[in-house]
C-alpha cells in the first residue's frame, strides 16, 4: 500500500502541486512572521547588550506611569551624582538626561522615523559609559551646539558645521552641528534619531533643569554588579532605586520582546487565516481525487486492502504533500519576512536592519502546522475513500452524490455555536481567543450550509451568461455539483468576508469620528501635529494673529488615579463652552486647579460621584487629592479624565498634542487662516486645519490601517483563487471525455474557453456574494459591540462592496486562464477514448 501510495503521488504530480501551493503560502507566512520578529529580537538584544556593556549599576526614580518611550519615572536631583560617586567601588558615575528632540530637515519638514523614537540626550565625555562615539567633529559645548547620529546625517544631508532647527519642549531654535556620532560603527541603534546637547542645555531644552532621568555607574575592577548595587542602595534617599546593569538590559529586552510578541501574534493571525483557507482547498482537492479514483480504490479493496489501509494510504498522500509544502514554505518564509518588512516600510514603519534569524522553533512550527493542516483537511476525504465498496470497480460511475441532510444539521449546530461564542466575546465577557474560535466555527458552519444555496444562486447569476451556448453549459457545470461549487467558493468567502468586515468597521469608525468631532469641537481651526507634539510657543504665536479671538492647547499624559494608570487631558477652563463642547451629566463642567472631571463611564467604573475626592499622581509630582467637580457624556476625543491646564506643569512632557483656535465673529476666516499659515510655517510639525480637514486627515489614517489589514488578508484571497484554478483543472481532467465529445459535435476552442471562464466567474461570484453577506453581518456586529468605545455610527460602503464583488468576478476570469487553455487544447480523439 505504501508503494502504491507513492506511485499514486508520482502519477498525479501536477494536481497535487496546485493544491500544495495553498499550504506553501500559508506556511511561508507563518515562517515569515517568526523569522521577522526573531530577527528584530536579535537586533534589540545586541542593542541593549551594547548600551549597557560597561554599566554596573543604574540609579533611577520610582515608576509613576508609562509614556510613548517606555516607563516614566520620577526625576533625580543632580546633586545625587556626587553621593553616588563617593560610594566605595564606583569607578565613574554620569547623570543622564533623556527626552524627545526632533531635527527639521533642509526642506523644512520634520525628519520622519516611521514610528522609531526621536531622542534628545545630554553628551558626557566618558569613553567608559557613553554608548556612542564621535567619529567626526567634537562634543557639543554651550547652548547653541548639538551633535547628531550618523543616521540623521544620512537622512538629512547635514554635516559638521551645518545649522539645523530642533523641535523640543521649548520654542523652535537652530543649533550648530559640531559632531557626528556612531554606535559601534552603526548609524543608529534601531532606526531612531539622536540629538545630543551638553548637559546644562539638555536639562533646559528637555524641561529637566537641575535633574537627571537616571545615573549610570561603572564599577572598579574586581567589584561585582550586585555588590556595588547593594552599596549604592545604602546611600540612596527614599523613592530612588538601584539595579544592576544586567537587570537593566534584561528589563529593556523583555519590554521590547513583549511588543514583538504582539507584533508576531498580529502577523500569525493572518497566517492562520491563510492556512484555514488553504484547508478548504486541500479538502476539495482530495474529495475530487477520491471521486475520480473510485474505481481504482475499489480494485484495491477487491485485491484485499482493508478499509483502514485505504484510509491510511490517502492520509499518507496528504502527509507527504504537507511535508513537501512545509519545506518549501519554510524557505519561502525568509522572502516573506523581507516582503513584510518592505510593506511596513511603505506605510512609514521603518524596521531596523539586522541578521536573518531562523530559530529551531520556526522550523518545527512550520512543519507541524503545514503537515497537520493538510492531514486534517484530508481526513474526511480519506474516510470517504475507505467506504468505497469493492463492487464499485465493476461500475463505470463516480461516487453518487450524498444527501445534504446530515451536513445541514451539523452545519446549523456549528454555526449556532460559533455565533454564540462570538456574541459572548463581543459582549466583553471573554477575550479575543473566544472571538477567534467563534469566527472559525461560524465560517465552518456557513461553509457546510453553503451547498443549500449554491445551486439557486449560481443558476440565478448564470442567467446573465445564458444567451449563448458556452454560457449555458458553463452555468450547468457550476450547478451540477453544488457541494464542489460551494467548497471551492467557501475559500474565497472566508477572505472576502474578513475584508468586508474590516471595511464596514473602518467605515463605521470614520462616520463616528466625523460625528464626534463636529459635536465636541466648536473651534474654527485645529492646530494638528504629525509628531510628538509642539511647544506652547506655537499657541502664543497663533494667539497674536489678527482676527484670533481665543486659543487653547491640549496636553495629554499618563497619570495614576486611585492606584490605576490612565490617561488625562489638560485643558484651559475658559475654553470649555467656547472652543470645546462638554455635555455635563452631573455637577459642573468648570475646571480649577483642585478639580477633576470624569466621563460618565469612568465615574461609573470607579464608583465615584460629584464631590468625592480621588488620589492622583502625575509624572512629575507626588500624590495629591482632587475633587470630582462633575461628570460629562463620554467623548472619545476628550478622553475620560479632564484637569485644569495648570496641572500640565507636572506632566512628563510640556508639548501639546493639538490646539484649538477661535476666530472673532466679524473676522474674515480665510484671512485669519492665511495669517496662521504664515506665522506657523516655521513649525513644520504643525498644520492648520478646519474641522472638515481634520476629520478627513483622521479618516485617512483609518484608511491606511484598513489598507494594511486588507493587504495582509489578500493572501487568503490569492490562495482561494488558486483553489478555483485547482478545482477547474481537476474538473477538466474529470470531464476529458465530455469535452472531447463537445469538440467532436462542433464546439470551437474559443467556446470551450468561454464555457470554463463562465463556470469560474459563477463560482467566484457566488463566493463573493456569500463573503460580502457574511462579512457585512460580522462588521455590523463589531460596530454594535464597540458602541461603548465611541463607534456609535454604522457606516456601510456600498460602492466599495460592489467593487469587491466585481473584483471577485474578474478574479474568476484570471483563475480560468490556464484550465480553459488546457481544455481547449485537448486532442479530440484521445479525449473521446478516455475512460
Amino acid at each position: 500500500m505504501i508503494r502504491a501510495t507513492f506511485k499514486s503521488l508520482a502519477a498525479r504530480k501536477l494536481r497535487l502541486v496546485l493544491s500544495s501551493l495553498s499550504i506553501v503560502l500559508g506556511v511561508s507566512f507563518v515562517a515569515g512572521a517568526f523569522v521577522l520578529t526573531d530577527s528584530l529580537g536579535k537586533v534589540f538584544d545586541d542593542l541593549f547588550t551594547t548600551i549597557s556593556k560597561n554599566v554596573a549599576v543604574d540609579v533611577r526614580g520610582h515608576k509613576v506611569t508609562t509614556g510613548d518611550n517606555g516607563d516614566v519615572r520620577s526625576l533625580l536631583p543632580q546633586d545625587l551624582v556626587r553621593t553616588v560617586k563617593a560610594v566605595d567601588g564606583v569607578r565613574e558615575a554620569q547623570g543622564q538626561v533623556q527626552g524627545s528632540a526632533q531635527l527639521v530637515n533642509k526642506d523644512g519638514k520634520v525628519v520622519s522615523t516611521g514610528g522609531a523614537p526621536t531622542f534628545g540626550f545630554n553628551w558626557y565625555n566618558s569613553d567608559l559609559l557613553q554608548s556612542g562615539t564621535i567619529v567626526k567633529g567634537r562634543a557639543p559645548h554651550g547652548p547653541g551646539e548639538i551633535a547628531i547620529n550618523q543616521g540623521l546625517v544620512d537622512r538629512t544631508g547635514y554635516t559638521v558645521g551645518s545649522s539645523a532647527p530642533v523641535l523640543s519642549d521649548k520654542p523652535l531654535k537652530s543649533y550648530k552641528i559640531v559632531g557626528i556620532v556612531e554606535f559601534d560603527g552603526k548609524p543608529s541603534f534601531a532606526g531612531e534619531t539622536d540629538v545630543f546637547f551638553d548637559t546644562t542645555t539638555a536639562q533646559h531644552v528637555l524641561n529637566m533643569t537641575g535633574r537627571f532621568t537616571d545615573i549610570t555607574v561603572a564599577a572598579d575592577d574586581g567589584v561585582s554588579q550586585t555588590t556595588l548595587r547593594d552599596r549604592i542602595r545604602a546611600v540612596l534617599p527614599s523613592g530612588v532605586h538601584a539595579i544592576t546593569g544586567k537587570a537593566v538590559s534584561e528589563e529593556e529586552a523583555s519590554a521590547v520582546k513583549q511588543g514583538l510578541s504582539f507584533f508576531n501574534t498580529f502577523l500569525l493571525v493572518f497566517a492562520l487565516i491563510a492556512l484555514f483557507v488553504g484547508a478548504f482547498i486541500i479538502f476539495n482537492t482530495f474529495s475530487m481525487l477520491v471521486a475520480q479514483r473510485t474505481r481504482e480504490l475499489a480494485l484495491m479493496r477487491m485485491l484485499g486492502a482493508y478499509r483502514r489501509q485505504v484510509r491510511r494510504a490517502v492520509l499518507l498522500e496528504a502527509v507527504v504533500v504537507g511535508l513537501l509544502s512545509s519545506l518549501i514554505g519554510l524557505f519561502a518564509g525568509i522572502g516573506v519576512a523581507i516582503g513584510l518588512k518592505a510593506l511596513f516600510g511603505v506605510f512609514g514603519a521603518q524596521l531596523p536592519d539586522g541578521p536573518t534569524v531562523v530559530e529551531t522553533r520556526t522550523v518545527i512550527v512550520a512543519f507541524a502546522v503545514g503537515t497537520l493542516v493538510t492531514a486534517a483537511a484530508a481526513f474526511m476525504p480519506a474516510r470517504r475513500a475507505s467506504r468505497v465498496a469493492p463492487l464499485a470497480a465493476l461500475r463505470d460511475a463516480a461516487t453518487p452524490d450524498r444527501s445534504l441532510r446530515r451536513q445541514t444539521i451539523v452545519g446549523l449546530v456549528v454555526l449556532a455555536l460559533g455565533a454564540a461564542a462570538m456574541a459572548r466575546s463581543l459582549s466583553g465577557s471573554s477575550g479575543l481567543s473566544l472571538l477567534g474560535l467563534g469566527t472559525l466555527l461560524a465560517f465552518i458552519g456557513v461553509a457546510m450550509l453553503s451547498p443549500l444555496v449554491s445551486r439557486p444562486v449560481a443558476a440565478g447569476v448564470g442567467r446573465l451568461f445564458s444567451r449563448r451556448l458556452p454560457g449555458r453549459l458553463g452555468r450547468e457545470n457550476a450547478v451540477r455539483n453544488p457541494r464542489r461549487t460551494a467548497a471551492t467558493a467557501a475559500a474565497l468567502m472566508v477572505g472576502l468576508a474578513l475584508i468586508s468586515a474590516v471595511t464596514v468597521l473602518g467605515s463605521s469608525v470614520k462616520s463616528s469620528a466625523a460625528k464626534t468631532i463636529s459635536a465636541a469641537v466648536s473651534a474654527d481651526f485645529i492646530l494638528n501635529t504629525n509628531g510628538p507634539g509642539f511647544p506652547d510657543a506655537v499657541i502664543k504665536e497663533a494667539a497674536n494673529q489678527p482676527g484670533v479671538a481665543s486659543t487653547a492647547g491640549v496636553k495629554v499624559d499618563g497619570f495614576v488615579i486611585d492606584g490605576k494608570q490612565e490617561f488625562v487631558t489638560a485643558f484651559p477652563a475658559k475654553a470649555i463652552g467656547d472652543l470645546v463642547n462638554i455635555k455635563a451629566v452631573a455637577g459642573s463642567s468648570d475646571l480649577s486647579p483642585g478639580v477633576i472631571l470624569l466621563s460618565k463611564d469612568a465615574a461609573k467604573a470607579r464608583k465615584v460621584a460629584v464631590g468625592d475626592t480621588v488620589t492622583v499622581q502625575f509624572a512629575r509630582s507626588g500624590k495629591e487629592k482632587l475633587t470630582v467637580g462633575g461628570t460629562y457624556e463620554t467623548n472619545q476625543l476628550i478622553g475620560d479624565y479632564l484637569v485644569d491646564q495648570s496641572k500640565a506643569a507636572d506632566f512628563s512632557t510640556q508639548r501639546n498634542v493639538a490646539a484649538l483656535v477661535g476666530v472673532d465673529s466679524g473676522a474674515d476666516v480665510a484671512n485669519v487662516r492665511a495669517h496662521l499659515d504664515a506665522a506657523l510655517k516655521q513649525y513644520p510639525n504643525v498644520e492648520v486645519l478646519d474641522q472638515s480637514e481634520f476629520v478627513a486627515e483622521f479618516q485617512g489614517q483609518i484608511n491606511q490601517v484598513v489598507t494594511i489589514i486588507n493587504i495582509l488578508l489578500g493572501l487568503s484571497v490569492v490562495i482561494a483563487l488558486l483553489g478555483v484554478l485547482n478545482t477547474l483543472a481537476l474538473s477538466v481532467i474529470e470531464r476529458t471525455r465530455e469535452l472531447g465529445l463537445l469538440r467532436a459535435v462542433g464546439m470551437a476552442r474559443r467556446q470551450v474557453k468561454r464555457m470554463i471562464r463562465t463556470e469560474a466567474v459563477l463560482i467566484c461570484t457566488f463566493g463573493g456574494l456569500l463573503g460580502l453577506v457574511v462579512g457585512s453581518i460580522f462588521g455590523v456586529a463589531l460596530q454594535q459591540a464597540l458602541k461603548g468605545q465611541g463607534v456609535s455610527e454604522l457606516g456601510f460602503p456600498v460602492v466599495t462592496m460592489l467593487v469587491y464583488l466585481l473584483g471577485a468576478a474578474a478574479a474568476g476570469v484570471v483563475a480560468a486562464v490556464l484550465p480553459a487553455r488546457r481544455a481547449a487544447r485537448l486532442n479530440v480523439l484521445q479525449a473521446i477514448a478516455t475512460e
